[in-house]
C-alpha cells in the first residue's frame, strides 16, 4: 500500500544518474564515467527491489517520458517522470487540464505500472531558476541522507518540484521516519511527500 502524506514545514538540476551519466559522456571524462557505472552498480546491488526491477522502472521511466514528449497537442510541459517498484509518480507543470489527463492516460496505459501517482500542477512551466533550486535541494537531502547514518540512502528516491520534496522507496516505517526528518532539517524545503512502500 501506498502511503502519502504531507508534512508541512516553513518555506525559506534534477539530479538522476541518467542525466549525470550523458553530462559525463558529453564531457568525454571516462574515468568518471567508470566511476559513475560502479555508483549505480553499487546501488543495483543494495536496492530491494532486485536488479530485474530496477532496470523494469529505469526503462519505464525512459518510456512513459518519450510517450509524452511525442504528443504534439500536449505544449509548454514540465513533466516529470519518476518510477519506483511499478509505481509512477508523475510532477511539474501542465498548463491545461486536457493535457494532465492526456498525460495520465499515457502512463497508466503502460504495460508494468501497478500504480500512477498524479502530483502535477495546473499551472506554467516553472523558470530555470526554480528548477535549479529543486535540483540542489534533491543534492543536500541526498547527502543528508548519506552522511547520517541513520539509513542507505540508496533505498530512497528523491524527487523535488517546486522544493516539494517526495520520497519513495520500499522501507520500514523507521528509515521512512529518519528519511523525512533528515529531509525536514534541509534548508528550502518546503514540503515533504511519503510515497513509500512499506516492509
Amino acid at each position: 500500500m501506498i502511503h502519502s502524506h504531507h508534512a508541512i514545514i516553513p518555506k525559506p538540476f534534477r539530479h538522476t544518474f541518467l542525466a549525470l551519466l550523458i553530462a559525463l559522456l558529453v564531457s568525454g571524462c571516462g574515468i568518471m564515467v567508470a566511476t559513475t557505472a560502479a555508483v549505480i552498480a553499487v546501488d543495483v546491488v543494495r536496492d530491494r527491489r532486485g536488479a530485474g526491477v530496477y532496470w523494469d522502472d529505469n526503462k519505464m521511466e525512459f518510456s512513459i517520458g518519450k510517450a509524452i514528449g511525442n504528443q504534439k497537442q500536449i505544449q509548454n510541459e514540465n513533466v516529470s517522470v519518476t518510477v519506483f517498484n511499478g509505481i509512477v509518480l508523475l510532477t511539474g507543470e501542465v498548463p491545461d487540464q486536457r493535457d494532465i489527463n492526456a498525460t495520465l492516460d499515457i502512463a497508466k496505459a503502460h504495460e508494468g505500472a501497478r500504480q500512477v501517482i498524479n502530483r502535477l500542477e495546473l499551472a506554467g512551466k516553472t523558470n530555470l531558476t526554480s528548477r535549479a533550486n529543486d535540483g540542489w535541494i534533491t543534492a543536500r537531502v541526498k547527502t543528508a541522507m548519506a552522511t547520517s547514518g541513520a539509513l542507505d540512502p540508496t533505498r530512497v528516491k528523491v524527487v523535488t518540484e517546486r522544493a516539494n520534496v517526495y520520497l519513495m522507496g520500499l522501507v520500514t516505517h523507521e528509515e521512512a521516519d529518519a528519511a523525512v526528518n533528515i529531509t525536514r532539517s534541509v534548508p528550502g524545503v518546503v514540503r515533504v511527500i511519503k510515497v513509500f512502500e512499506y516492509l
